[in-house]
């Protein structure tokens, strides 16, 4: 008798467990990724921001007016011609 008690606490207590766990992974809770739009200044400018902080960027060598870091040269620039 004992031990048919135990045994239904044991599968009580596993259930409980299982929702717990399957319940934690539901895909609500899940990170939104947000898809950046890479076509400001910030990324087609010839000196970009290492921040790429909005509304950075210039066909000059300086410093960025939001974060004050120093350009840097953008590598994917293309010039046009």
């Amino acid at each position: 008798m004992k031990s048919i008690v135990i045994k239904n606490i044991l599968i009580v207590c596993l259930f409980i467990v299982f929702t717990s766990v399957s319940y934690s992974c539901k895909d609500s809770n899940k990170t939104k990724i947000e898809k950046v739009d890479k076509n400001g200044k910030e990324f087609t400018s010839k000196y970009i921001c290492p921040m790429h902080c909005k509304g950075s960027g210039s066909e000059i060598a300086g410093t960025c007016p939001v974060c004050e870091m120093d350009y840097e040269i953008n590598e994917k620039y293309k010039e046009e011609k």
